[in-house]
């Protein structure tokens, strides 16, 4: 073969596998991509899909739902907490006003008995309200030292007291509903 011809059979063979790729996919390539089913196994099909919409249409209607009662609750919670203490102050504007009257008359009184007499029955009025709503001052002179209620910022040596008696109240301490709200500071005796 002349060297002519040799080059030309390179050529048409380098060609032929470049038209092969180009060739379009033969009708049994096709194939394995299309399933062939039967109407009544289309139909069933279809009738899931349905109820696959209707479920999920469900599902989002359900979950917005969901969401606004969601926001309407943290409203409410909001709002309550808001105005949760409206009837506590109610009661309390009494005092307020008792307080406002007794500090007119200070300015103008002559006579501070009755000055004193007025501040006492506004803290009568304090104690009573503060008990209504179930706050209670912790009893603590002449108690016995408990550091879970008591808190002590002082000591006092003694012979003739008990070790760890509390002398004094510094500060009280209040207890609301029966839980510790503010532990009382208190002096307590160290025997010696």
């Amino acid at each position: 073969m002349s060297d002519k011809n040799h080059s030309k059979n390179n050529e048409k063979n380098q060609e032929k596998p470049q038209e092969k790729s180009q060739e379009k996919p033969k009708e049994k390539d096709v194939k394995e991509d299309v399933v062939i089913l039967s109407k009544a196994d289309y139909e069933s099909l279809k009738v899931k899909a349905d109820e696959r919409d209707a479920f999920y249409d469900k599902y989002v209607r359900a979950h917005a739902e969901f969401e606004n009662v969601r926001k309407r609750l943290e409203k409410d919670k909001n709002d309550f907490v808001k105005y949760a203490n409206e009837g506590m102050i109610t009661e309390f504007l009494p005092i307020i006003d008792n307080l406002e009257i007794a500090e007119k008359h200070i300015k103008e009184a002559k006579d501070f008995g009755a000055v004193t007499k007025g501040v006492d029955m506004i803290q009568v009025q304090i104690q009573a309200f503060l008990k209504d709503i179930g706050l209670e001052r912790m009893k603590t002179v002449g108690e016995k030292f408990d550091p879970h209620v008591h808190e002590a910022v002082e000591t006092e040596e003694s012979k003739d007291k008990d070790d760890g008696l509390i002398s004094a109240e510094l500060k009280p301490g209040y207890k609301l509903n029966g839980r510790l709200l503010r532990p009382a500071m208190v002096k307590i005796v160290k025997k010696v």
